[in-house]
């Protein structure tokens, strides 16, 4: 797999510049059709961004990773069929088109869930499937007809959390960029060199796409973005299962994935408990209704600039994402199970000591209200917003 590395490279860097060539008169074309994301209740911004980011990464997707694909092809194994490749080129189309519709009109959570169980299906009808989950004491669990269903389940759980992530500037971009590091070393210990060009042409898509993503965001990725870069990672750890040995084919993208995924189960279960006399399919349908109860936001809460929310979630995907690797190449699965106990109990009190700050700001508020109401100065006067962002020329 040495001979793999100048190609990775080179898919890297031809992604990297040119999503960071195209985000500009992507953001300028964003602005001209009004696709702009504005603030709102469940936002943390101040103005009106321009939200088609996505197209600028999925330009520099293809251009880079279709690059060092051709000129790979026949010389290395990728380990994927034609059929294999062809599914996972439609379901990725597919989410970028339904994020794209829905960053420029609007798309309703029930008919994106249906686009994206429509995008995964014939990946899984191509075997990209859990068939056999091995786990740690317990040993082999044979799925057999369930293998698909929880596949379809992972993938499209996994797209939303990515997609769920894309709260604060720069935070998507830099997790996913992150994890698909990870993912590219456990395709080289597997020898699986597709798996190498195209997590190579992700991360440096999305490295390209921070220049402009940073606080103070000029664009966002949008829905295109986040759904088409979630449904990769997801496809991928699929594939990457099949291929590898004992309980380190679940271990490692569980670790990998940890902090996204178990913070949207931990935002679900929530939602589900948050009223327990309502009707079972209320609180069902609750579940996917959105809120600030994410990880970004309850940090949020600690005040002090975001950048710094944004820096540590960075550094706690990172810690996992290198322990992830550890497990790959040690084989300790024993170990893998108590960083997974470890990852779900360091989310678990990062949420709840957002959730402490957030207590005390709401209580702090209501004091001053009350006080203002008993002075007679009425209420706080609301904050300003600003306009369209300055997109970059």
């Amino acid at each position: 797999m040495e001979g793999i590395l100048p190609y990775a490279v080179a898919a890297a860097f031809v992604a990297a510049l040119a999503t960071h060539l195209m985000v500009p008169p992507v953001a300028r074309l964003a602005v001209l059709l009004r696709a702009l994301d504005h603030p709102g209740e469940r936002k943390l911004q101040t103005g009106a961004v321009p939200r088609l980011g996505g197209v600028a990464i999925a330009l520099g997707l293809l251009l880079g990773g279709s690059g060092a694909a051709v000129s790979l092809w026949g010389r290395i194994g990728t380990a994927v069929g034609r059929g294999e490749l062809l599914a996972l080129a439609f379901g990725t189309i597919t989410v970028f088109l339904v994020g794209l519709v829905d960053d420029m009109v609007g798309v309703s959570a029930a008919k994106k869930l249906l686009f994206q169980l429509v995008a995964a299906w014939p990946l899984v009808h191509a075997g990209w499937a859990f068939e056999v989950l091995r786990l740690p004491l317990v040993g082999e669990i044979h799925l057999g007809l369930f293998g698909g269903l929880v596949s379809l389940l992972w993938i499209v759980g996994v797209t939303n959390a990515i997609n769920l992530t894309d709260g604060l500037d720069g935070l998507a971009g830099g997790v996913v960029a992150i994890i698909s590091v990870s993912f590219l070393g456990y395709a080289m210990l597997q020898g699986n060199a597709g798996t190498v060009i195209l997590m190579a042409a992700v991360a440096g898509s999305c490295l390209g796409f921070l220049r402009h993503n940073w606080e103070p965001a000029r664009v966002f990725m949008g829905d295109s973005g986040s759904l088409m870069l979630g449904f990769l990672l997801a496809a991928t750890a699929v594939h990457s299962s099949l291929k590898a040995p004992a309980a380190v084919a679940i271990l490692v993208p569980i670790l990998a994935l940890g902090v996204p995924v178990m913070d949207t189960l931990l935002v679900m279960a929530v939602r589900f408990l948050d009223r327990p006399k309502s009707a079972l399919l209320d609180r069902f349908l609750r579940m996917f209704h959105a809120d600030r109860q994410h990880l970004h936001h309850l940090l949020a809460h600690f005040g002090g600039e975001r950048r710094r929310i944004v820096a540590l979630i960075y550094g706690v995907v990172l810690s996992f994402c290198a322990l992830a690797l550890f497990v790959a190449f040690t084989g300790e699965t024993t170990l893998g199970v108590a960083l997974v106990v470890l990852e779900f109990a360091v989310i678990l009190t990062m949420r709840q000591m957002g959730m402490v700050m957030e207590a005390r700001r709401l209580s702090r508020l209501q004091r001053e209200e009350i006080k203002a109401e008993v002075l007679g100065l009425g209420s706080a006067a609301e904050p300003r917003t600003g306009g369209v962002r300055r997109i970059i020329r």
